[in-house]
């Protein structure tokens, strides 16, 4: 019996189609004969003996052979027997058209879950989809108008969205597209699914996602790391983000990953690049299906004007690709050819004076491709095509592509306007291995996407090894309970967390241990039912003798007995008077993504500037330092203007000491929060000042 993966690779490139519905089908057919598909077509339909020229049968079972792909286009509750009666044929795969299923609600997951059951190991696109196009084997189980043509390189496509999947085949970009597969409600196969099948074409030289949310976040990290390995990039836009404001449960951790962060890293994980605009997701499909990788994010920038040189300029400042200037002897060899008026500079402005003249430009552009740049750009507009004569701008065009067959590096031309790149431009560049990108914006973000992409497979391959970065399997921990800081920190410590140390004392005795402590001494009230110590006033720092404690403790205790929390005992520590910042370290378990690793911002930054990043387990040391130079916060601990350099080795030994306590119990903690970590002068440490574990058992 085949697996549902080759099921799948039949279903993507079929030998035989069948085609069940009505007279609905005969935009499907044509669209599969236009595309030029030359295995079998057949049609099921009792009532009539053609649609659309194709002979009918009366049956699945009275098909002449058995097919690898269907594409069903008859109601929801009519799917369903059909798949059973194509699994028993041993059919591969099926497109399923229909809505009503589980999308609607109510009876529709009963109907959704009557259709996987029928399906078994079929391969099972939608319902509730477009279907799919695979234009290097001539295959369009598509319902609607169909725009491509034939292709023997270019990227994949997955949309959740069936109007974003069309529209995405209707634009004038010039993408070359080989599959586009609209998943609908992914009642058998996911998002990551369709990726494995993909990597094996050599044809596909990236894929690009529309997603709302990925329901089997595991399968999807196995499938982008195999991307990552092969060098496929998986290019994704996001929508459905959702604000961090979450509402603060037991912990400030709570508050600091959304949903949103914890795709953001597993993008990052898995070095996926994310895009916000449909426009630069095709522009970044673009680059990375016609060029090959920048060795890195020195840019050589070509324009021929002042104003397209400074927006040019101001564009890549906002992005980490660099301008590095002239070297004396491409000055030298533009003296040949630029007049003296000219500005040497990168960008450099060739000028009008050799505009339309092929020789000159095509040596002035060699002489940039030569230097020591990773990409060179071409900022061109057209004129608004019909208007006049373009041919100084078709010279501008030849000379860039013979600049380019003698220095094949990366290679760009960028319009300010997306329509004023003619076809027969794109078309003339894309042919020459030179990516025709349109719009400023979406142009400037697709090269450095492309740059980030190629240094992000290197730092991930020298962070972790490959079967370290896959993600664990979720499990779900109904029932927990908090324990309080004191049994936290001791959990805590035998991973390796350091604390600051002191005893946990009954009232009685605070005195004695404040003296074996040592002044000045912290107090905190502690208890299983007492999360927010500030909150409820049981924290008092700076005691300097032994009457300020007993005092402290007495009042404490009083307060503490008004909020019913009369069984309090008292931790007694040593202050902490030499940190030099603080940094907030959580986990959060999350029904998708299992336990999150959240580093941030502590004390009272937590709340006042959000920052924060997210990471995923397990992680490295690598990965650990990485998140913390990102943060907003980390000049605080680099020695900021003048102030003691903290100690980053400490801090990353918590992180770690965090994380590998989350490994070993993975399936049973909810939540943990260490706010603040309190990070001391190089040389002397970092400890958790309070600590919260929520878990079970």
């Amino acid at each position: 019996m085949m697996s549902k993966q080759d099921n799948l690779r039949r279903l993507l490139s079929p030998r035989s189609i069948v085609m069940i519905g009505g007279t609905n089908l005969e935009l499907p057919i044509r669209n599969t004969q236009s595309i030029g598909f030359d295995g079998d077509i057949w049609i099921v339909n009792p009532k009539h003996k053609q649609i659309a020229g194709v002979t009918c049968y009366p049956s699945v079972a009275a098909l002449p052979g058995v097919p690898d792909a269907a594409f069903i286009s008859v109601n929801a509750q009519a799917t369903v027997p059909l798949v059973a009666q194509l699994r028993d044929r041993g059919c591969g795969g099926v497109v399923c058209y229909a809505a009503g299923f589980a999308e609607v609600g109510g009876s529709g997951v009963q109907l959704q879950d009557d259709l996987v059951a029928a399906a078994a190991d079929m391969a099972l696109v939608g319902p509730n989809c477009y279907g799919l196009l695979n234009f290097t084997n001539g295959v369009a189980l598509w319902p609607d108008r169909l725009c491509g043509v034939r292709t023997q390189r270019g990227v994949a496509i997955i949309s959740q969205s069936g109007n974003v999947a069309l529209n995405l085949t209707m634009h004038e970009r010039s993408l070359p597209i080989t599959h586009v597969i609209s998943v609908g409600n992914q009642a058998v196969l996911g998002v990551g699914d369709y990726i494995e099948p993909l990597l094996d074409d050599e044809r596909v030289a990236a894929i690009g996602f529309y997603i709302e949310g990925i329901k089997d976040i595991e399968s999807f990290g196995r499938a982008a790391l195999k991307a990552l390995q092969k060098g496929v990039p998986l290019i994704v836009l996001k929508a459905g983000t959702s604000e961090i404001g979450t509402q603060l449960t037991l912990s400030h951790t709570s508050s600091l990953a959304g949903s949103d962060e914890l795709y953001q890293a597993l993008f990052d994980r898995f070095g996926i690049l994310r895009v916000y605009a449909l426009s630069e997701l095709v522009e970044t499909l673009k680059i990375a299906a016609l060029c090959e990788l920048p060795a890195g994010a020195r840019v050589g920038v070509l324009t021929c004007s002042g104003g397209d040189s400074a927006m040019l300029a101001d564009s890549l400042e906002r992005t980490h690709l660099q301008l590095p200037a002239l070297s004396e002897a491409q000055n030298r060899q533009l003296d040949d050819w630029l007049p003296s008026f000219a500005s040497r500079s990168n960008p450099l402005d060739y000028n009008t004076s050799i505009w339309g003249n092929f020789d000159a430009c095509r040596a002035v552009f060699s002489i940039m491709m030569k230097g020591e740049y990773d990409a060179t750009l071409l900022i061109l507009d057209f004129p608004k095509q019909g208007i006049g004569d373009d041919s100084d701008w078709q010279v501008a065009i030849d000379a860039v592509i013979a600049a380019h067959a003698d220095h094949s590096k990366t290679a760009a031309v960028i319009s300010n306007f997306c329509e004023l790149m003619p076809e027969d431009a794109r078309v003339r560049l894309a042919a020459a291995g030179i990516a025709p990108l349109q719009g400023l914006r979406d142009g400037v973000s697709a090269l450095t996407q492309w740059v980030r992409y190629g240094e992000r497979r290197r730092q991930v391959a020298a962070m972790l090894a490959p079967r370290d970065l896959l993600l664990r399997q979720v499990s779900a921990v109904e029932e927990s309970q908090m324990l309080d800081e004191w049994a936290s920190k001791q959990l805590l410590g035998v991973h390796g967390l350091c604390s600051p140390g002191g005893e946990m004392v009954m009232q009685a005795e605070v005195a004695r241990a404040a003296d074996r402590v040592g002044y000045p001494v912290v107090i905190k009230g502690v208890s299983d039912r007492l999360a927010h110590k500030t909150e409820a006033g049981a924290v008092v720092l700076g005691l300097k003798d032994c009457p300020a404690v007993v005092a402290a403790a007495r009042d404490m205790a009083e307060r503490l007995a008004s909020q019913g929390l009369e069984d309090i005992r008292f931790l007694v520590e040593p202050m902490i008077t030499d940190a030099v910042g603080e940094l907030i370290i959580g986990l959060k378990r999350d029904k998708q993504f299992g336990l999150a690793l959240i580093i941030g911002s502590g004390g009272i930054l937590v709340n006042l500037i959000n920052d924060s990043v997210t990471l995923l387990l397990p992680v490295s040391r690598e990965m650990v330092h990485e998140a913390l130079c990102s943060l907003k916060g980390a000049a605080l601990l680099q020695g900021y203007r003048g102030r003691p350099e903290g100690d980053m080795v400490a801090v990353v030994d918590a992180v770690m000491a965090v994380a590998d306590f989350a490994l070993s119990r993975w399936d049973s903690i909810t939540e943990l929060d260490i706010n603040p970590l309190m990070v001391r002068p190089k040389g002397k440490g970092a400890v958790a000042a309070d600590a919260l574990i929520r878990m079970s058992g």
